[in-house]
């Protein structure tokens, strides 16, 4: 009676904690503060995106990677050689049966190596402790943390758009009548999947997206569609999107399937960032050309300030790109060197 009372404590403890932690983060994301709850889990989990990032960018010499086994192999080797003969000399009656394990080798070159990766984590950390005790420089850095909420809003209107996606067997889109009028925009279709269904729950749908009919809802400010590195957050009095569509994908006629799509969901860009002429969400031209380059063309992708556009792919995830590896994804010819 006891061990099921205990169980039954423990679960109600582990429940509430889930409710208390999950309201926690929703009121600080509510209040604008859930860089208090990004600051514990980036520290925490921040070498995982870390690696993400650093991993693809290898470039590995296969020469110097062998000689590395080679000589971490001889090293091995030559320890465990040495260790049997010190550990044979020192016994006072030697026994035909005693002999060096070759775990115990394995286990002391373990501890030296990481013993040495330690050392060098702990050089590394003392040695940034100075430069940023020193540095004039401000020690938060915007641009990062505007970097981070755009990639999370883009993968936030990517989880909203595969919703789409499955509710209705096709991908979000512009809607044109039959005079080819732009009516509503593929951001305000993804709008029920959302915080946001009372903004779509007042559209009226049977008329234009700017008809004076539609003006209280589509001066409503969507915070997923904004980028922070922006001020700007009206159109006309409408609410903007610092994010704009693939021509290729939300515009056209006729439903598009991520099949329509033969060089695949991966590589193929869905939306991206702008950086001016921004259009309001609810506006169905809201899309650009990839083929325009960034930030080459004031109707083309680009992030603040000249930096490469964080680009979100049919497949859901967020890219950056080189130039040339961005000519390939967006099908732009490559000029001549």
């Amino acid at each position: 009676m006891r061990k099921r009372t205990r169980v039954i404590v423990w679960a109600a403890l582990v429940a509430g904690g889930a409710l208390l932690f999950t309201a926690c983060v929703f009121f600080l994301a509510c209040a604008g503060l859930f860089f208090l709850f990004e600051i514990p889990v980036t520290l925490a989990f921040g070498w995982v995106y870390y690696l993400q990032r650093i991993v693809p960018q290898l470039n590995p010499d296969a020469a110097s990677v062998v000689s590395a086994v080679v000589c971490l192999v001889a090293v091995t080797v030559g320890a465990h050689v040495f260790f049997r003969w010190l550990y044979a000399a020192t016994q006072s009656e030697p026994e035909p049966q005693a002999h060096w394990p070759a775990k115990r080798t394995i286990q002391f070159v373990t501890l030296v190596i990481v013993m040495f990766v330690a050392g060098i984590a702990a050089t590394g950390l003392v040695h940034q402790a100075g430069w940023l005790i020193r540095s004039k420089e401000p020690f938060v850095d915007s641009n990062f943390s505007n970097e981070y909420r755009v990639r999370d809003h883009l993968e936030k209107i990517g989880e909203t758009s595969n919703s789409y996606r499955s509710k209705h067997a096709q991908l979000p889109q512009s809607r044109f009548d039959t005079t080819g009028r732009p009516m509503h925009s593929w951001q305000t279709a993804i709008l029920p999947h959302m915080y946001n269904k009372n903004i779509h729950a007042q559209i009226d749908f049977t008329k234009p997206w700017n008809d004076p009919a539609n003006a209280a809802p589509m001066s409503e400010q969507v915070y997923v569609f904004l980028n922070p590195a922006h001020s700007e957050d009206k159109v006309n009095g409408l609410g903007v999107s610092h994010f704009a569509g693939s021509v290729h994908v939300v515009l056209g006629n006729g439903p598009k399937t991520l099949d329509s799509f033969p060089a695949g969901a991966s590589n193929t860009i869905f939306a991206g960032e702008v950086s001016s002429h921004f259009r309001a969400w609810g506006d169905p031209l809201n899309a650009r050309d990839p083929r325009l380059r960034q930030n080459a063309h004031p109707q083309s992708f680009g992030g603040p300030d000249g930096k490469p556009a964080q680009f979100l792919m049919l497949d859901g995830s967020v890219r950056t790109f080189k130039p040339v590896e961005f000519a390939t994804i967006a099908d732009i010819p490559l000029e001549p060197k």
